[in-house]
């Protein structure tokens, strides 16, 4: 079980995680409404036109370019992050006006270049080349004369995954699974309840509960029963991880998928798509083209560095219950990833006083 000192650490960092969605392209009238990271932060220098809700992804960003956790630029992991006088610091600070310059003079303003453009997962980059002959690309599969439609895609996962009547029949079900850290030895027990589109997850570390709650409406977070505020996309992606787990349709949940091409991931060729939400949102769905599952769901938040990445992998499909789900599911943003493996499914009926806001405690 995780320890109190490493819970408060992994805390730190998840924090950072999970900050807000904001649209990449804003009005005058939205900026000026828009909370600034100068005005909410102290000891901001280069920064200070940043929507303050893109603080988190940003620093999140920072450290998954240079494979560095907080204290290389600030004094510690436990919040003191206002102290001056850190050289690392300073140099970031250097760095970042840096970057801005580059974009604002060579690239209009896109955030095209940002710190892994260089860095790519070291501290200090290296001036150096590489010897030998240059590695050929690794070749692109095929593409087809014409691509899979929506409706071809949709009725073969559907199929692969047990067929409409199977799903709908399943709509409850109580799941046991356990949340593994990175190191692969941590884990928190974790339990998932679902019916009629509802769900609701439980994690556990030591007496401290994160629930994740979607009501068929909105999503929402507690801890031990308090509210933990969310911002747009964190509800919306606990809204998408109980669709999904659900079996909502998927021309339900995305109206519009569009063909983009054929990709290959972990070897395998897969069929790459555009689902918009009815909200609007876009996301990046990945099928297999042998089995038509499902292997993988990106989605991208506009920040001033770039595009912040949430990455869904899922793997193991198993059949339960005539439904065939996936049991290790790898999530991953920069700088943290973890993995949920799906040990025991009940589909037994799920009271509903589970879904119900939850006290306390």
């Amino acid at each position: 079980m995780m320890t109190k000192t490493n819970w408060l650490k992994s805390a730190i960092i998840f924090c950072f995680v999970v900050i807000a969605l904001l649209g990449g392209r804003l009005s005058t009238a939205q900026k000026a409404q828009v909370e600034t990271a100068g005005q909410k932060f102290k000891s901001i220098k280069v920064l200070n036109d940043m929507p303050a809700d893109q603080m988190g992804k940003v620093m999140n960003m920072f450290s998954a370019s240079l494979g560095v956790d907080c204290k290389f630029c600030h004094t510690s992991n436990d919040g003191d992050y206002e102290k001056e006088g850190i050289e690392h610091k300073e140099t970031a600070r250097k760095m970042i006006k840096m970057v801005f310059d580059l974009n604002k003079s060579q690239f209009n303003g896109r955030p095209e270049i940002n710190c892994n453009t260089c860095h790519q997962g070291i501290s200090h980059p290296q001036p150096s080349f590489p010897l030998g002959e240059a590695k050929p690309a690794a070749r692109r599969p095929s593409q087809p004369e014409k691509g899979p439609t929506a409706d071809a895609i949709v009725a073969k996962y559907e199929a692969a995954i047990g067929g409409r009547s199977n799903i709908d029949k399943a709509a409850s079900r109580k799941i046991t699974s356990k949340r593994v850290e990175p190191d692969g030895k941590t884990s928190e027990p974790e339990t998932i309840w679902l019916k009629a589109g509802k769900y609701r997850a439980d994690l556990a570390y030591g007496k401290y509960v994160v629930t994740e709650l979607f009501d068929g409406t909105i999503g929402r977070k507690f801890g031990n029963g308090s509210p933990i505020e969310l911002k747009a996309d964190e509800a919306e992606q606990i809204k998408r991880e109980a669709e999904l787990m659900s079996g909502v349709p998927l021309k339900t949940i995305y109206p519009r998928l569009e063909f983009r091409t054929v990709e290959r991931i972990d070897g395998k060729e897969v069929n790459y798509f555009i689902g918009t939400t009815t909200g609007n949102v876009r996301e990046r769905l990945y099928f297999d083209v042998a089995s038509g599952l499902l292997v993988r769901r990106t989605v991208s938040t506009p920040t001033v560095f770039g595009g912040f990445l949430y990455q869904v992998d899922y793997a193991d499909y198993k059949d339960i219950g005539g439904v065939n789900l996936p049991t290790t599911i790898h999530y991953a943003v920069p700088n943290m990833s973890w993995t949920r493996r799906i040990s025991n499914v009940s589909t037994s009926d799920v009271d509903d006083a589970i879904f119900v806001l939850p006290v306390k405690k």
